[in-house]
């Protein structure tokens, strides 16, 4: 009997290790990390999601064309997927011309009510090139990035005052590490997703700040759940609105993380073995020229993009 305990504890330890040999063979043998770049794009937003597979997605765009001049210094040539995290021209302002230059397979936007003659203008271009359009719906829905997996939140009741409460959250998982990206959602659409679907937001150790590090896009809740062990503020050197705000630097220093800034960093580039995360030098020289990058960081006139009806309150 003590024989045949000891052999089925000695197959039990040999299977498991067959197991855990199998999961990271994958990763081994391509032997390249999964690669979360935080574009300098003046005050706007703009990920690039690279899988150890070559697999690619962009979420958001910033405000200009300029992302795609980044994009091929980075050496993209082609998207599977691009995401518009919300309808505000600050996250798809460069996205027509994203579609344009790389065709992605795949489109995810919400289908909320806001709506602007630019973003017309991208959804026609999609369209026109075939490209399939996916939403969120009110359960989370999972998409595979090569051995990368992308769990898109579910989709809170529409709020029709406050554009940045529609926006998508997206978990980005690398085995053991794992990146939030909650566009710039406000207290009222955190909550609800946090009363919703707290898992999807527990212990993920890279946090890209909601809505630019403004006061309203963080708070003790969120990073009591998150449990970050680095944060990154997509923002503009000099903006209107004050971002990051002071209120978040301070809840940030008192939890003690780390404060990633592309205002003073340039181009976040965060590698990840899918064990361990770690940050690679700043990228300075990947900032749009000084001029360029003023004229972007300046608070954008409604009569110029023609938005009547966005909310421009930051």
């Amino acid at each position: 009997m003590k024989y045949l305990i000891r052999a089925a504890i000695v197959l039990a330890l040999s299977l498991a290790a067959t197991t855990l040999s199998a999961q990271f063979f994958q990763r081994s043998r391509t032997g390249k990390p999964a690669v979360f770049e935080f574009l300098d794009v003046g005050q706007g937003d703009s990920i690039l999601i690279r899988s150890p597979e070559g697999k690619t997605a962009l979420i958001d765009a910033g405000t200009s064309t300029h992302v795609v001049q980044t994009l091929k210094r980075l050496g993209i040539s082609s998207l599977d997927l691009v995401v518009v995290s919300h309808h505000h021209s600050d996250h798809y302002g460069g996205m027509h011309a994203v579609i344009e230059q790389f065709h992605p397979k795949y489109f995810l936007a919400s289908n909320r009510s806001h709506t602007t003659s630019l973003y017309l203008k991208l959804l026609k271009e999609v369209r026109d090139q075939g490209i399939q359009t996916i939403y969120p719906t009110e359960r989370a829905r999972k998409i595979e990035l090569g051995s990368l997996v992308l769990t898109v939140f579910p989709q809170p009741p529409e709020d029709k005052k406050e554009e940045n409460n529609n926006s998508i959250g997206i978990r980005v998982d690398d085995g053991a590490v794992s990146l939030l990206l909650t566009g710039d959602s406000e207290e009222t659409e955190r909550q609800w997703w946090i009363q919703t679907c707290p898992n999807l937001i527990r212990n993920a150790q890279i946090l890209k700040l909601a809505h630019h590090g403004s006061r309203n896009g963080t708070d003790a809740h969120w990073l009591d759940l998150v449990k970050p062990e680095v944060a990154v503020a997509s923002v503009g050197t000099g903006n209107d609105y004050g971002h990051p705000h002071r209120e978040t630097l301070s809840l940030l220093a008192s939890y003690r993380i780390p404060l990633k800034r592309t205002d003073e960093s340039g181009t976040v580039t965060i590698e990840s073995d899918g064990r361990r995360w770690q940050l690679l030098p700043s990228q300075v020289a990947d900032r749009p020229e000084p001029e360029e990058h003023r004229k972007r960081t300046r608070r954008p006139s409604r009569a110029a993009e023609d938005e009547p009806v966005e909310s421009r309150r930051r």
